[in-house]
C-alpha cells in the first residue's frame, strides 16, 4: 500500500498491535483522507487493523470488521464526534458504532465487508 496516497494519516496508526502486520483495505483508507480532509481536524485513531489472533478478535464469535482492513475507531468528543460521523455518513461510511466510556468516546467507521451487514450502525 502507498501510505503517500494518505497524507494526514501513518501506517503505523494502523498496525495490529498483536502481531504487527497492516493490511488496510485501500478503498477504506481512500474514504477515510476524503473524510479527514472534509473534517479539516487531526484524527486519533484508536484502532485499525487487528489480525484474526488479536486477543480482543478472539473474544468475538467470528472475527470482525478490523480483520478485514476496512474500519477503524476514533477518538472523538462532543460537537466534534456530530460533525465527524454526519460527514461520514455522507461520504460513505455505511457502518458505524459509537461508544462513549466515562468522559471518553470513540467512533467506529467503515465500509464492511465478507459477510458483514450492510449498512450497520450500534453502540457499544
Amino acid at each position: 500500500m502507498n501510505w503517500d496516497l494518505y497524507p494526514n494519516f501513518s501506517e503505523e496508526e494502523f498496525t495490529c498491535s498483536h502481531t504487527g502486520l497492516c493490511q488496510m483495505d485501500e478503498e477504506f483508507m481512500i474514504l477515510l483522507q476524503t473524510i479527514r480532509a472534509e473534517y479539516g481536524k487531526p484524527m486519533v485513531i484508536t484502532s485499525g487493523y487487528r489480525h484474526k489472533t488479536h486477543p480482543i478478535e478472539l473474544r468475538k464469535s467470528k472475527p470482525g470488521e478490523h480483520t478485514l482492513g476496512t474500519c477503524a475507531d476514533i477518538a472523538v468528543q462532543g460537537a466534534d464526534a456530530v460533525k465527524l460521523l454526519g460527514i461520514a455518513i455522507a461520504l460513505g461510511a455505511t457502518r458505524v458504532g459509537v461508544q462513549q466510556k466515562g468522559s471518553g468516546r470513540f467512533l467506529h467507521l467503515g465500509i464492511g465487508g465478507g459477510s458483514l451487514s450492510n449498512p450497520w450502525m450500534w453502540s457499544y
